[in-house]
């Protein structure tokens, strides 16, 4: 009746969308009934790219921004049983209909109540507002053709309803001693979509010419509710209603055939690779379903872990391969289920590192997406380039969050992956120059050295050449032999010198991890010094800190210089920021005045120095005077404030906190120095200024404010500002704040770290791939905190041992 209205409507300025979900209709997953919506028909130059972007994305793209303007139709699209899908999800958040543009309209029939029916809207994300409800009254008898009364007197309001209807057939085909066919319905009611009779025959323990028969031989009996040969060989129930009272009607031989259906997808995943080409085409249902019933039926872990292997998930066409995205992607669901629940106190390691193993096939296949066919040169240089080195990093950031004892065991693998790919690395040379002196700190003796003269040649494709990653140039030399590093080091000071700008050349070389213990210090200090006055200020700046005392008073004294003197304007900039950072903190109040009165560099930072020293109402002055107003004068008298010399300035800087608009400002303020805010405005009133700083569509600076508290507070207060913050990002539909909220990973609770975990896995990134579920964001690499939260040592130890999966992929691709 429903489908009946939706034909009537007409009009040549519409477009008419219909999908019925539902096993019957072969759509039993959402996903297959967004798949057939996706496929339209649309017209022309409406579309987005499905491939980039995803099918749901492009879905809620397509429909929010159908406006109708420049000649487009009006659209109507019409969602037939989605309450007869196996995963229909719940959370709106996910919904594709849930913001229709102003020239679209959706009808959604569901059967059931009122209350039914508005659960449903609600959980399709439709607005109250804009949602009509109209209940569709059933039909009677009389109503109809005699001629169509017997097929459809199931459905009639005065008829004897679907159940009945199947009983009665049930009892003929025992009365006609038809047991096998009984059977074959049953199975029939398990399967999520219609079966081939060359796919029904083997699970039923029969021929094919034996299942022909006994369909032929029963015909009348079972095609009121059966319906084969207008599809070919295709079987399935006529409704969706009538296949769910069967299941219903049959529950002892239910579990059965859904045994059947799993023992036969266990027994063709573990032998797919031997399985024939041409015999392919008898199993398609399974290749298609086999995880979906290993799923439903309960099984171990132990059963759905191969298909995550490349044997079986290696996909043979773009169809196979979206088909094994779908199935690992409810895997993946089955998994995360007891991980996520809001009551788990422990978690068994290898339950996280199958999970891990999921997310990682997941990767693989994301990476084939992007890069179809895989015999492409192309897609191999770009979608698999970097796989090994974000195998190490991963391995890498899980041995930083173990124990002593662990953390060898753990740097072992990761050194095993660099020692045997490490020099054929072509990726990013900064980025690969990073792990391989991570890989030098790891190693010892000769093997150091080989990893950091690897760093060293990665510098050259970095981009911008190696003028750019000088700074590795000194990390690396740590791990050379002394002849070779100094020679090392003075030809990057060499090459900074010669540069355009020598003095912030000298300061990234500056940069350099340990640069106050290494033999390079020295060499950089006396380059800084023998260049012109803005230079050499630039290159001390960084050196300020980590210099002995009387070469510090030196070069104190000419980087004080340098703000006095006159600039040559074809000289180099003076990095005034930087220098005044890395200058005031060795000025006395003389020495700041005279800054004051002839070079004013930035004056917020010469007020928080002036409250350090005890010199409140001088620090005011210049915040009323110079620094404006809003958030420039508010952050100044926040860290003065906080400052044992400003005290007298709290209630000043909490006014100016308190008048800061938007919320997102004060938060973001918070963020920035959350230590200071907690001590001037109290823990209290900075976690409601953070609380505060969402909306707008996005809760980052919330999320990230809320973080930055949970760091900075005391011990005590650290666990529910952890939950806080995980809450604000639960909140927010994207995923900017992730990286702040996995810094508040020791203070979660197991759960609320465990779900975390499994919801961020691969799904966080904008582009999934076998890379970035490793080692970028909301790989395993950034979330590494959280498994440590998890289990600590023993599940640390139970995922680094899966990781090295992801070379099985690299190994298929290369046909290995």
């Amino acid at each position: 009746m429903v489908e009946r209205f939706f034909c009537s409507i007409t009009g040549p300025g519409t477009l008419k969308l219909l999908v019925h979900a539902g096993r019957v209709s072969g759509a039993a997953f959402e996903e297959e009934a967004l798949a057939r919506l996706s496929a339209g028909p649309w017209p022309e130059g409406t579309g987005y790219d499905e491939v980039h972007f995803g099918v749901r994305t492009s879905l809620v793209n397509r429909i929010m921004n159908w406006d109708g303007e420049d000649g487009q139709p009006q659209l109507l699209i019409g969602l037939i049983a989605p309450d007869a899908c196996v995963d229909w999800p719940d959370d709106p958040r996910r919904s594709v209909l849930d913001e229709p543009g102003p020239a679209a309209r959706v009808l959604v029939a569901v059967s059931g109540t009122r209350d039914v029916a508005e659960r449903w809207a609600e959980r399709l994300g439709l607005r109250a507002a804009h949602v009509m409800y109209v209940s569709v009254d059933g039909f009677r008898l009389e109503d109809i053709d005699p001629s169509r009364r017997d097929p459809l007197a199931w459905a009639a309001v005065d008829g004897p309803g679907p159940r009945a209807h199947v009983d009665a057939i049930a009892r003929s085909l025992r009365d006609r001693g038809a047991a096998p066919l009984e059977a074959l319905m049953t199975t029939l009611a398990c399967a999520f979509a219609p079966l081939d009779v060359t796919e029904l025959a083997p699970l039923l323990g029969a021929q094919v010419a034996e299942v022909t028969g006994w369909l032929d031989t029963h015909r009348e009996a079972v095609e009121p509710v059966l319906q084969w040969r207008e599809e070919g060989h295709r079987i399935r129930f006529r409704h969706e209603t009538l296949r769910a009272a069967w299941a219903d009607g049959h529950q002892e031989h239910v579990a059965l055939a859904e045994q059947r259906f799993a023992e036969a997808a266990r027994a063709l995943v573990r032998t797919w690779e031997s399985v024939d080409t041409a015999e392919r085409g008898a199993v398609t249902y399974l290749r298609r379903y086999a995880g979906d019933h290993l799923v439903s039926s309960g099984a171990p872990r132990a059963d759905l872990l191969p298909l995550c292997a490349p044997q079986w998930a290696w996909p043979r066409s773009r169809e196979d391969l979206a088909a094994r995205r779908a199935e690992l992607r409810r895997v993946r669901r089955s998994m995360s289920a007891p991980l996520g629940a809001s009551d788990a106190t422990e978690i068994p390691p290898d339950a996280l590192s199958s999970f891990v193993t999921v997310a990682l096939a997941q990767g693989a296949l994301a990476t084939l997406h992007r890069a179809w066919p895989p015999e492409a040169d192309q897609a191999d240089e770009e979608a698999w380039n970097d796989t090994e080195r974000a195998l190490a990093v991963s391995l890498f950031a899980l041995a930083a969050r173990a124990s002593p004892s662990l953390r060898a065991s753990i740097e072992a693998r990761a050194l095993d992956v660099v020692r045997r790919t490490g020099a054929a690395w072509r990726g990013d040379g900064w980025e690969d120059a990073l792990v391989l002196l991570n890989a030098a700190r790891a190693a010892s003796g000769d093997e150091a050295s080989t990893f950091a003269r690897w760093a060293i040649s990665a510098t050259w494709r970095a981009e911008g050449g190696p003028d750019s990653s000088l700074s590795a140039w000194l990390t690396a030399a740590d791990f050379l032999p002394q002849s070779e590093a100094e020679a090392l080091v003075q030809q990057a000071v060499e090459r900074a010198l010669s540069s355009a700008k020598p003095g912030q050349a000298l300061a990234r070389l500056a940069a350099a991890e340990g640069i106050g213990q290494n033999q390079a210090l020295a060499r950089l200090a006396t380059a800084a010094v023998s260049l012109p006055p803005t230079s050499r200020a630039n290159a001390l700046a960084p050196l300020l800190p980590v210099l002995p005392e009387e070469e510090r008073a030196r070069a104190v004294s000419m980087s004080f210089d340098a703000f006095l003197a006159d600039h040559d304007e074809d000289a180099e900039r003076h990095d005034t920021d930087a220098c005044t950072a890395a200058l005031l903190p060795f000025l006395g109040q003389a020495e700041l005045s005279r800054l004051l009165d002839e070079a004013l560099p930035p004056p917020s930072a010469l007020a928080v120095r002036f409250a350090e020293l005890g010199a409140p109402e001088r620090a005011l002055g210049i915040i009323r005077e110079l620094c404006g107003s809003g958030i420039f004068a508010a952050r100044p008298l926040l860290c003065a404030a906080a400052a044992e010399g400003g005290r007298s300035l709290v209630q000043a800087a909490r006014d100016a906190v308190a008048s800061l608009d938007p919320p997102w400002a004060a938060a973001g303020l918070v963020c920035d120095h959350a230590a200071e805010a907690i001590q001037v405005l109290g823990l209290d009133a900075a976690v409601e200024i953070a609380e505060r700083g969402g909306g707008g569509g996005s809760e980052a600076a919330r999320i990230m404010a809320l973080a930055a508290l949970c760091l900075a507070a005391p011990e005590p207060s650290r666990p529910a500002l952890a939950a806080r913050a995980v809450a604000a990002y639960q909140d927010d539909r994207g995923t900017e704040g992730l990286e702040s909220v996995v810094r508040c990973a020791p203070w979660m609770s197991l759960a609320t770290a465990a779900r975390l975990f499994v919801v961020s896995l691969g799904d966080a990134a904008e582009d999934v791939t076998l890379v970035s579920t490793l080692s970028r964001w909301g790989g395993v690499e950034q979330l590494a905190p959280l498994i440590a939260r998890v289990g600590g040592d023993d599940v640390l130890a139970a995922v680094a041992s899966v990781l090295p999966e992801a070379l099985r992929w690299i190994s298929r691709k290369k046909g290995d």
